[in-house]
């Protein structure tokens, strides 16, 4: 099998790069932008642009799986340059469907959708399930909403098949202390590095948070498909509190750590105060349980840190 992957140094795509590697699930191409950013891992480059069609037709020839993780922006800014959020997420999408129906391989895509910028907002505190009404709150999860309707169209219309991940809040390893999605790394990060721990939108806002173990374990489940169009959350389905994040993280690591409300009015915001997703149907259809809960993934994060610190500081022989 012959797997592709967009968005291959992204935080979850460098993740399942190496897990897809270590599993010798099949060759591996990437398509990147900058060479420069290679890794000597032995995928297969593929140096291009989505935003070009010839660079996506040379990218998808011959490819077997396609897991497709490529998008700009965050819920929390997406809505700042709406025009611009269209052209860096829609337009390289709809060219790689183009190029993939030319090519006539019908391709199976993993598509990583979002679960929480997707549902629309409920006075009911109910997980919500994948049939629940879509009524995303900002740009990123409209891009993402259209997304899911141009690959489901391209299945009924038969020249690819396609799995849709609506993810939970993905978390498992350490990300830049500036990034401004994904509350656990940078909250961990900017922590061990004696740095404030920013915080955009409500500390109550309550979110459903995934270890990449278990994303790469669903990955697995649904490289062949069972139907020509299916759509799966992906989380632990029970919420946190980003304070009883915050208040985890404090606990594994021993000590307390300032925090630093984000008040420009421009991010956070609109940001849906509660999301948990029903994981039903992906425990049933394909017997995926999430295995890492909230807390041993965070301990698990703070051990191999300062594991790599001790390793870092050791005299060499």
């Amino acid at each position: 099998m012959v797997i592709g992957f967009t968005g291959a140094n992204g935080f979850i795509g460098s993740y399942l790069v190496r897990d897809v590697i270590a599993k010798r699930m099949g060759n591996v191409r990437v398509l990147l932008r900058n060479l420069a950013s290679a890794r000597a891992d032995g995928t297969r480059v593929v140096q291009g642009d989505l935003l070009l069609p010839n660079d996506c037709r040379r990218f998808a020839k011959g490819l077997d799986l396609i897991v497709y993780l490529a998008h700009y922006g965050v819920p929390a800014n997406s809505d700042l340059d709406q025009p611009q959020d269209a052209r860096l997420n829609m337009v390289p999408l709809l060219n790689f469907l183009q190029a993939v129906q030319a090519l006539g391989t019908v391709p199976h895509v993993i598509y990583f959708s979002s679960g929480g910028a997707m549902y629309r907002r409920t006075a009911h505190r109910i997980p919500f399930r994948e049939t629940d009404l879509c009524e995303p709150a900002s740009s990123y999860g409209i891009q993402k909403l259209a997304a899911e309707h141009y690959l489901r169209l391209a299945a009924e219309k038969g020249y690819l098949t396609c799995t849709v991940l609506r993810t939970g809040n993905a978390y498992g390893t350490l990300l830049p202390q500036q990034r401004m999605q994904g509350l656990i790394g940078v909250a961990i990060n900017n922590v061990l590095h004696g740095k404030p721990v920013r915080i955009f939108g409500n500390t109550e806002n309550i979110r459903d948070y995934v270890h990449l173990e278990d994303i790469s374990s669903m990955v697995e489940r649904v490289v062949r498909p069972k139907e020509p169009f299916t759509i799966l959350n992906v989380g632990s389905g029970r919420g946190y509190s980003v304070r009883e994040v915050l208040k985890i993280i404090e606990e594994c690591l021993g000590s307390p750590f300032q925090i630093e409300m984000a008040h420009n009015p421009q991010y956070g915001q609109w940001l849906t105060d509660w999301v948990v997703l029903d994981i039903t149907k992906a425990q049933q259809e394909f017997h995926w349980t999430p295995r890492v809960c909230l807390r041993e993934g965070i301990r698990s994060m703070v051990s191999n840190w300062q594991t790599d610190a001790r390793y870092r500081t050791a005299p060499k022989p």
